[in-house]
């Protein structure tokens, strides 16, 4: 990143400290693999967007904060139709948070503010939210693109993830997809031949055509 000025005119310290405390801990942990797939991908014909959605996955992954305020706070708000959404929703998050013990201790209200404003920028950042003038943000009209279920799907299943708890597993909540919404955007992309479903009530059974991530990502790179 230093030697190939990849951050621009970033201090060395700063650079230092956005791969080790970011970088690293979304894409390098708990083994490097995040980082060689989505390297693999970007090898090839893939949209920007696809390229986002996957660093939002696994940031959130890694970040229980950013999660919540994902799952448990934007989804809420965009599901009922809310159009502005700010520091006043994360905060509240935060405070309820911290009123319910969840919190370790305390945080001032300097760093409930700092980190408010942080996750309004990455929800920014992921394409959920566009800033409309300075500091004031509105919800997007979200939707992870295709490919993005398709790895999504993919990786719980090769993380082992049986069929049926693959369709309720709560890495779909980052994307806002419930169950049914899952199930039926499989079902869609059945027909592209990435992968065969047959579904009965809570009964899903897959049959898979790659057999492992990097024939995944070598197909969506295509």
């Amino acid at each position: 990143v230093l030697r190939e000025d990849i951050l621009g005119k970033t201090t060395a310290r700063r650079a230092e400290d956005l791969v080790g405390r970011v970088f690293v801990r979304r894409f390098l942990r708990p083994d490097d693999r995040p980082a060689r797939l989505l390297k693999q991908l970007l090898s090839g014909d893939v949209s920007p967007v696809l390229f986002s959605d996957l660093c939002m996955l696994y940031s959130a992954r890694l970040d229980a904060l950013l999660r919540d305020t994902i799952a448990k706070v934007y989804w809420p708000a965009a599901e009922a139709g809310q159009i502005s959404f700010g520091q006043r929703d994360v905060l509240a998050f935060i405070e309820n948070s911290q009123a319910q013990g969840r919190m370790e201790k305390p945080w001032s209200d300097k760093v409930r503010i700092k980190v408010a404003r942080g996750l309004l920028r990455a929800l920014c950042d992921f394409g959920l939210l566009q800033e409309v003038r300075r500091s004031r943000y509105e919800i997007r009209n979200y939707h992870p693109t295709e490919k993005a279920v398709v790895y999504l799907a993919n990786d719980l299943h090769f993380s082992g993830a049986t069929d049926s708890g693959l369709i309720r597993h709560d890495d779909w909540q980052i994307f806002g997809l419930r169950p049914p919404d899952v199930v039926s955007a499989m079902d869609r992309l059945a027909t592209e031949g990435w992968w065969i479903v047959q579904a009965a009530g809570s009964v899903v059974r897959i049959t898979w055509t790659h057999k492992s991530m990097e024939e995944v990502a070598d197909a969506l790179a295509r």
